[in-house]
């Protein structure tokens, strides 16, 4: 079974994080970040931003106590309690993305 932990958020949020993420993880979240997107040294501001989205996407198991649509209910937090949870994961593709 997959290692996990839990946070509760400022907000009140129970959230259950994976400790680490796998290869196939950090490759589904690079091919959505980068879909239709011509290679280039230059990185605009919008994938560092959907990077920060995918690494939580691929991060949280469960919010609440519920694995029904993820997106759009982290999407729906509170700016402190998606700082909280992006702080607990930020690290985990340290590296990778």
């Amino acid at each position: 079974m997959r290692e996990t932990k839990e946070i509760a958020t400022s907000g009140g949020h129970k959230v259950v994080l994976k400790t680490y993420l796998t290869i196939g993880e950090v490759n589904d979240a690079l091919r959505i970040i980068f879909k239709d997107r011509a290679a280039s040294a230059e990185v605009p501001l919008a994938v560092g931003i959907e990077r920060n989205v995918q690494l939580v996407l691929a991060a949280v198991v469960s919010l609440d106590d519920s694995t029904d649509d993820l997106p759009t209910r982290i999407q729906a937090l509170r700016l402190t309690d998606y700082n909280e949870i992006f702080a607990e994961v930020k690290d985990l593709s340290e590296g990778s993305f």
